[in-house]
């Protein structure tokens, strides 16, 4: 396999894209010190990746100057939905469902709230501030990586899809539920306590009595599966990428669940509610 070869082309693609949209977001929102758009811009980011992922080989083919001097046309010309595999088809939905559901959820709740308590402190400060668009350039380019991959290659190179696939679909269908049903309860119990219905300051029942945070171990589930199902072509010895991608791979669901365990999830509500309510 050459080193340059298309997909790593496409993978090389798909970070550059997710740098130049935050890049420019954080361009806005670091003097503005606001962080309204941040999640959003995160979700549009998953959106715009995975569509180069699919079809940055057919954009290359008619290059950067005939695409910038009639961009419609080139758009009209890429390939239909139809000319891709299944497993492409069904990562992808999968990538654009999970993005646009948590991108509008954590957007409206931004707005409701007037902003991310996450970031309290940290867009006082410049550089932490655009630290943190970076670290979303590092989230959006490694969480999906096999999503991404498993898009860059071609599709008449993708097997049939098999138990691997179902097996990561079904645990990216239990993770997103988990997820979706974990920030409704919150959302719910955020209103009782808005409407004094309840003095409860912690919610302790539905999922959350289960665990302490459901809604993240649903993130950390889904990206597992996605990873699994990727399984399909990634380890199936196409020549286009290393065979040991596959296990390279591994560290896109790794890289999210430590992001939200270690660094951006867990911690930063966890010091928020300290200062609030005490330790």
């Amino acid at each position: 396999m050459p080193f340059w070869s298309i997909p790593a082309r496409t993978l090389v693609a798909t970070t550059v894209a997710a740098a130049s949209v935050q890049f420019a977001v954080a361009a806005v929102s670091v003097p503005l010190r606001t962080d309204m758009v941040y999640d959003l811009s995160g979700a549009i980011t998953f959106g715009i990746c995975t569509f180069v992922s699919l079809y940055y080989p057919s954009l290359s083919a008619v290059g950067v100057k005939n695409f910038l001097s009639n961009p419609v046309a080139a758009l009209s010309s890429l390939p239909s939905l139809a000319t891709f595999h299944p497993r492409q088809l069904i990562l992808s939905a999968m990538t654009l469902a999970w993005a646009t559901r948590l991108g509008s959820h954590l957007f409206v709740r931004a707005i409701e709230k007037g902003g991310d308590p996450r970031f309290d402190e940290i867009k006082k400060n410049r550089l932490r501030f655009s630290g943190a668009f970076f670290g979303q350039v590092l989230w959006v380019s490694l969480t999906a990586l096999p999503v991404y991959a498993a898009n860059a290659i071609p599709a008449r190179m993708h097997p049939a899809l098999g138990y691997k696939d179902f097996i990561g679909f079904s645990i990216w269908a239990l993770g997103f539920a988990f997820e979706v049903v974990a920030d409704r309860q919150k959302a719910a119990h955020a209103k009782a306590l808005k409407d004094k219905k309840t003095d409860e300051s912690f919610l302790r029942t539905g999922l959350w009595g289960l665990c302490r945070f459901p809604n993240y171990f649903g993130e950390c589930s889904l990206w597992t599966g996605a990873y699994i199902a990727s399984l399909g072509v990634l380890s199936a010895g196409t020549g286009y990428l290393s065979p040991w991608f596959a296990v390279w791979a591994a560290a896109a669901p790794a890289f999210e669940t430590l992001l939200i365990t270690k660094v951006s999830g867990i911690p930063l509500i966890q010091k928020y509610h300290d200062k609030k309510h005490g330790k």
